[in-house]
Parts: C-alpha cells; sequence; structure tokens
C-alpha cells in the first residue's frame, strides 16, 4: 500500500484537504499531523513535504519524477528533518534551521520545507525558538508538524499550524489487509498493535532489529511461564544487553500487551496475540493477577529514556511479575 492509496482510502479528510491546497496554491505555513500510536505520521508527513517539489504532481507526488526519487533518497537540499522519537529536540537544531532558511533556496522549486517528527518532544529553548519561526514565516516556508498526542503540544503551537487528525484503520480490516503480505500471521499480528499500514508491518517484519526485540519478548515470557526464575535469567541473558532505546521499550510494551491478552483469556475476550494461546495459557496459569503488571509495565517502559542501567528496569519488571505468581 502507498501513501497515496493510503490517504485517499482511509485518510479522506486530510487527502481532500491537503489536495485542494495544493491544487489550489493555497497551503498553511505550517501543518500539524496528529494520530495515535501506530498511524504513519512520519511517512505522511514526508509524503505531503514530497507533494511540495513533485514534478509531476496530481496534484500529490508522482513518486517517479527526479525529484522525487531524491527526496526519497535524502538528495533534497531544500528539506529538513529532524527527529524527536530518537532523542529531543534541540535549540541548535532550530537555530541551524533558521540560518539556512535565512539563505536563498538551492532548489529551482524555491521552497524550503521542515519535518519535525514528535514536536511535543522539543525541549523548551528549541520551543520557543520553533515558535519565533513559526510567527514570521518566510513566503515559501513550509513546516509538517507531527504528534501521537495533541495535548503534550503547547497551545501557541497549534495556534499556528492547521491541525489534521489521522484516524487509525481498525483492527480487523487491518488485518485483513495483511492477509496478502509476505509474512507469517503471528509477526502480522505482534506488529499490528505498532504499525497501521500494511506497508510498515511488512517493513519492520524484514528489518534487522525485529527478530532481536522478538526473540527476547517471547524467550522470556516462555521461560517466565514454566519457571519464574529461569524467566529472570532469561530476561537478563536477551533484555538488559539491549542498548537502543527503540528496542527496550519496545520489549517492555510488548510485556505489557501480553499481559494484557492474560486478562483478555481470563474474561473470555478476543487476544491480541492469537498465534501465541499457547503461551498466553501458560502465562495465565503461573500470573495471578496480571492487571497490575500492566500499569507497572508501563511507567517502567516510561523510565528507558532516564536509565543508563538496563538492568535495574529488567529486574523491576521481573521481581512485579513473580509477586504475582501462584505458590503452587
Amino acid at each position: 500500500m502507498t501513501i497515496y492509496s493510503y490517504l485517499q482510502d482511509f485518510q479522506p479528510i486530510l487527502f481532500q484537504t491537503f489536495g485542494n491546497a495544493l491544487k489550489n496554491n493555497n497551503l498553511s505555513h505550517a501543518y500539524l499531523l496528529d494520530g495515535e500510536p501506530g498511524t504513519p505520521l512520519k511517512e505522511v508527513a514526508f509524503y505531503l513535504a514530497k507533494s511540495l517539489v513533485c514534478d509531476n504532481p496530481n496534484p500529490f507526488a508522482c513518486d517517479k519524477c527526479l525529484s522525487c526519487h531524491r527526496f526519497e533518497e535524502g538528495n533534497y537540499t531544500d528539506f529538513f528533518f529532524f527527529d524527536g522519537a530518537e532523542s529531543s529536540i534541540k535549540k541548535e537544531s532550530v537555530l541551524a534551521l533558521e540560518k539556512a532558511f535565512n539563505m536563498t533556496s538551492v532548489e529551482h522549486k524555491g521552497v524550503l520545507i521542515y519535518v519535525t517528527h514528535n514536536v511535543e518532544n522539543m525541549t523548551i529553548e528549541a520551543t520557543n525558538a520553533l515558535l519565533k519561526f513559526l510567527e514570521e514565516p518566510a513566503g515559501k516556508v513550509y513546516a509538517f508538524l507531527t504528534t501521537n498526542n495533541l495535548h503534550n503540544v503547547i497551545p501557541t503551537i497549534k495556534s499556528r499550524s492547521q491541525i489534521i487528525s489521522l484516524q487509525l484503520i481498525k483492527r480487523d480490516i487491518l488485518l485483513k489487509l495483511c492477509e496478502s503480505l509476505d509474512i507469517t500471521q503471528e509477526d502480522i499480528e505482534m506488529l499490528v498493535p505498532f504499525y497501521n499500514i500494511p506497508s510498515l508491518i511488512e517493513e519492520e517484519a524484514k528489518s534487522e532489529r525485529y527478530p532481536e526485540y522478538k526473540t527476547a519478548v517471547i524467550a522470556t515470557l516462555e521461560a517466565f511461564s514454566e519457571d519464574p526464575r529461569k524467566g529472570y535469567l532469561k530476561a537478563h541473558e536477551l533484555i538488559t544487553p539491549l542498548r537502543d532505546r527503540f528496542l527496550i521499550k519496545r520489549v517492555f510494551t510488548y510485556f505489557a500487551l501480553f499481559f494484557k491478552d492474560v486478562v483478555n483469556y481470563s474474561i473470555g475476550h478476543e487476544r491480541l496475540f492469537k498465534s501465541y494461546d499457547t503461551l498466553v495459557v501458560k502465562l495465565a496459569k503461573t500470573i495471578i493477577n496480571p492487571l497490575p503488571l500492566i500499569v507497572t509495565t508501563y511507567e517502567i517502559s516510561k523510565k528507558v529514556d532516564d536509565y543508563v542501567n538496563t538492568g535495574l528496569l529488567v529486574d523491576e519488571l521481573l521481581i512485579s511479575m513473580i509477586k504475582e505468581t501462584s505458590n503452587d
């Protein structure tokens, strides 16, 4: 599924609003894209930005011309990207952007564009610098900001941007769309909670990092369901060595989701991970009360940005899990 077809089929408001703005040359200087975790905010922001420089727009990017290819390859000089998902966006980045945009555009389109992904993760100093930039936009400078939590974006940024919300594709529809993907059903189920578009699900399933965090989760839970002490050792063997914040957060989030499935199993509700029903059943027999563990795990996940020692977080989680096991 291309981003164009995704917008056309599942984001009709954005498709119509931005398409009309492109056709009528009536673009806002700043767009704030809001969506729940899983919505392809960064990919949509990139595609909308690319549509401003496409040589043969329809009115969206054609994805075939030289400008589109250069944009995809990261070789379009008048485009800047700041990723708040990886680390906090600092003032120096915004000042560097301002300095670059004070110069004449290099590309023949004469359009200067920047994407700020997870804008809520800017430092206070960076936010103030960005506000100045938004308050005094130059003629052909366009911003695409994204957020998973609109409430965390300060009002002054929201007031200076056109806000467009992306809607989640319903889970049953998304699972149906994924049936044609060249990946297993268990991988589809594992990734649907994190990626709300088939192309990103397949891309992640085939990435080098996916088996690493998937194995850490499944092997630890399998060991824990057999013997909590073995689970503790397995967690330190597979999770503690992880250094990438993304991987560590993803692992802890999966634990919370599996605890939710234990609850779903206990009350007869549909499970997220049907392919792992056997594991969920074994966990349900081992863990007496999974509800507190859901909250605990999400709280631990929030600490990843502040903690250097992953082992301490693993200890906190596994000790909490052991406390909720049966005494049989």
